[in-house]
């Protein structure tokens, strides 16, 4: 393969560009994006996204890493992402490896490579580029020689699918952990210290920081995790997630990179809160990203305007996971809006709560952007609702919807899920009459007709971490049949969109399987599996033919009780692959959320 980046790049310019869509993605040189001479770096990070440049650009958090890491004078960052499958062609045609978009400096040649883990389908894609830079899958199989493999994100609280080809996990805020990490690999570097004494050190004395190879599970005769333990006395049994504590003087990239072609998110994204006191049961997010944490409207107003002089774009979202939860956010909207309404820069809000909150936003959102709203119901009768402690009624639906529509919104996107928890063919019933009821509700309290619902509906799946983490997930032919009756009932003033089951299935294996799942994980990747989260792209039968083989679906691509099956129920005393890793809400209290959820019970308790 060719090491030399000039020479990749001339490849680039004279052959390959011409022949693949949005060139543009391989080429770096954008507005904001930081360019250092490699010599001077002392520790030199690849931050890897394991998808195209159009989702990894719209991606605040890996923006964040790439600030902190240049921020520093003697560590430099650069960027890679998945290539599309007619780039990956062109490049091993051309014996090229993967490379930064910085440089074109093979990623190998690194000091570390940095994945961000957002998504279960996105793991193939992991391995994908690990093989295109030349390196061998299984951390066990590389050299000293190879840059350290790092994770960070939602998937690295429950890491075992991934703990053969990951050196290092970050379980919780990489803001907290990350600079750490770097100091500890610069100073190494200076005293010789080889990877196997990193890696120790890191394990033992940072906050947040797993080393799988430093951790050996056991099972028992019936197949079953019995337990995860450290091989030295010295290392922690359980790792606790990093938690930055004052999200208002964190880091935050005020020169955000402004991509050379189209994203899916082209804006100024600012993340007002972090974490969500709601407590909903099934809610991976709610329950890790805990305490609740707030920016102040003074530091978000100034991050807008310096985001703003930097870049030029044209519309700011105000982001978290429950935005309009933030407890100063009328005082922000008319900071924002005072300001940059006379810049024609729009604000938007991409969810708010169903709750009392809108009617009481009404006045302040009228100069939000109205490009679109999304509601998360998540289910439609009130007895489901309470048992995932989605606690919200049918008139708070109702109510915030007509108030949406009254603010100028005529497009409301509505989120359910099926395959719930003790979910009946009534529930079912319910969801296409409650979209029809709300549209009902908006024309009878308004008087107009034109509000349209754009409604997605998606498999349950159980996460780790949550009160939901026991329950098995429904088969995709069960799902198929409830998806095929809720389409009947719909309006005409309604778009339901339907989320793969069969993916949903691929991602509950890799979101709750112990350490052997790498396995299933790995030979999908051989067979061919790659961007399986997107449609056009994921191939069942890879998968199919895979999980057969494995023994998590029979002969016939029925569920089988595999310990690593996703619709198996598994016990309150059963070893899960992720106890190791703590977050956010405890075990105990875990436990007694799931049995306060089926004796009907609505508490806000705490942690």
């Amino acid at each position: 393969m060719l090491t030399n980046p000039e020479k990749i790049h001339e490849l680039l310019e004279t052959k390959i560009l011409t022949r693949v869509s949005q060139p543009g993605q391989y080429i770096g040189n954008e507005i904001g994006c930081v360019k250092k001479i490699a010599d001077s770096a002392e520790v030199s990070l690849a931050l890897c996204f394991p998808d195209t440049y159009s989702i990894g650009m719209s991606h605040l958090g890996y923006q964040i890493l790439y600030d902190i890491v240049n921020s520093k004078e003697w560590a430099m960052a650069e960027r890679a992402y998945a290539p599309w499958i007619d780039m990956q062609k062109q490049m091993q045609e051309h014996g090229i490896p993967l490379f930064t978009v910085e440089s074109f400096t093979p990623v190998r040649n690194f000091d570390i490579l940095g994945f961000t883990l957002q998504s279960e389908l996105l793991y193939s894609n992991i391995l994908l580029m690990l093989d295109m830079a030349g390196m061998e899958l299984l951390g066990s199989d590389r050299s000293c020689e190879d840059p350290l493999v790092i994770a960070g994100g939602p998937g690295a609280l429950a890491p075992e699918p991934l703990a053969d080809f990951i050196d290092v996990f970050f379980a919780g805020d990489a803001e907290e952990s990350l600079p750490r990490f770097l100091n500890l690999v610069r100073k190494s570097k200076t005293e010789g210290a080889g990877r196997d004494q990193i890696l120790h050190e890191a394990a033992k004395t940072i906050t947040g920081i797993y080393v799988p190879k430093l951790y050996r599970p056991f099972y028992g005769n019936d197949g079953l995790l019995s337990g995860i333990e450290p091989v030295k006395d010295d290392l922690p049994a359980q790792v606790r997630a990093a938690v930055l504590k004052d999200l208002d003087n964190a880091p935050f990239p005020v020169t955000p990179i402004v991509p050379n072609v189209e994203t899916t998110q082209e804006r100024i994204t600012l993340e007002i809160m972090r974490g969500c006191g709601r407590g909903c049961r099934f809610c991976h997010a709610g329950m890790t990203h805990r305490p609740q944490r707030y920016r102040s409207p003074d530091t978000l107003f100034k991050q807008a305007v310096e985001c703003y002089q930097n870049t030029g774009y044209d519309e700011i979202a105000l982001c978290s996971l429950s935005s309009s939860d933030y407890p100063h956010l009328q005082d922000l909207l008319k900071k924002l809006t005072d300001y940059f309404t006379p810049l024609s820069v729009s604000v938007s809000l991409p969810s708010l709560r169903v709750s009392e909150h809108i009617e009481q936003l009404v006045g302040p959102l009228n100069a939000v952007r109205k490009s679109g709203l999304t509601l998360a119901p998540e289910a439609a009768t009130q007895r489901l609702r309470d048992i995932i402690k989605k606690n919200i009624t049918d008139r708070d639906l109702y109510d915030g919807t007509a108030a949406a529509v009254e603010a100028g919104w005529r497009t409301i996107k509505l989120y359910f899920m099926v395959g719930l928890p003790d979910e009946g063919a009534e529930d079912i019933d319910a969801i296409g009459a409650l979209c029809n009821a709300v549209i009902d509700n908006v024309r009878k309290k308004t008087g107009k007709k034109s509000l349209s619902l754009n409604v997605t509906v998606s498999p349950f799946v159980p996460k780790p971490h949550t009160p939901m983490q026991w329950e098995p997930m429904q088969t995709v032919d069960a799902m198929e049949k409830k998806w095929k009756k809720i389409r009947i009932t719909g309006g005409k003033k309604i778009k339901f969109k339907w989320h793969n089951p069969e993916q949903s299935m691929v991602e509950a294996v890799l979101a709750r399987g112990d350490r052997r799942a790498g396995e299933v994980l790995r030979d999908a990747y051989i067979k061919g599996a790659q961007f399986d989260a997107w449609n056009d792209s994921f191939d069942f039968s890879i998968w199919e033919q895979t999980l057969k083989a494995h023994g998590i679906l029979n002969d016939k691509g029925q569920p089988s009780d595999h310990h690593n099956s996703p619709f198996r129920l598994r016990t309150e005393e059963e070893c899960m692959p992720w106890d190791h890793v703590s977050c956010g809400a405890e075990k105990d209290f875990l436990l007694k959320e799931r049995r306060r959820a089926f004796e009907g019970k609505m508490k806000n308790s705490t942690v």
